[in-house]
């Protein structure tokens, strides 16, 4: 199971947890493209797949922040 939000019960890898890209690129076409290639993970992790293709996106639309500000934009 993922983390859960602090003092919530919210699932912060849900889809309305990892940012504004789920906006314009679906979970369920992210999921969809994970399965069709195999790249889904074969056991729970504590960051699913979904959420590291989200990461990378973001890495590409804000490189110049550096990993550790791009993941704070992508939590947010």
């Amino acid at each position: 199971m993922a983390q859960s939000v602090a003092g919530g019960t919210g699932d912060v890898f849900a889809p309305g947890h990892i940012g504004e890209l789920t906006q314009v690129i679906p979970p369920e076409l992210v999921d969809a493209v994970l399965d069709e290639t195999g790249a889904r993970e074969q056991r729970l992790r504590i960051l699913p797949s979904r959420v590291g293709v989200y990461f990378v996106l973001a890495l590409g639309l804000f490189g110049h922040l550096g990993s550790g500000l791009v993941w704070g934009k992508l939590a947010a």
